[in-house]
């Protein structure tokens, strides 16, 4: 699996032509309602602060859908289920 650790965020998606999803608990789709582009960014915040609202406003943002009072899930389960999505 590609990835990229990057200073410039935006360009390097640009450049790279990839749609970029960032993960929050806020997200405005559910992870079940996504049909990942031909080339995807999956973008991971740090627990806790996640993503800045520069990046979000930049990406589709997308939620894993909670049950039972929880209101996220810690970044190395996160991105199991989404890749595990994507990749389906």
């Amino acid at each position: 699996m590609p990835h990229y650790r990057v200073k410039t965020l935006l360009e390097t998606l640009r450049a790279h032509d990839l749609t970029p999803y960032a993960l929050s608990p806020s997200g405005a789709v559910t992870l079940d309602e996504v049909r990942p582009a031909a080339r995807s960014a999956m973008l991971f915040g740090a627990e806790g602060p996640g993503l800045s609202t520069e990046v979000m406003a930049v990406c589709t943002t997308v939620r894993i859908e909670m049950s039972g009072g929880f209101d996220s899930l810690n970044v190395g389960s996160t991105s199991g289920i989404v890749l595990y999505h994507m990749c389906r």
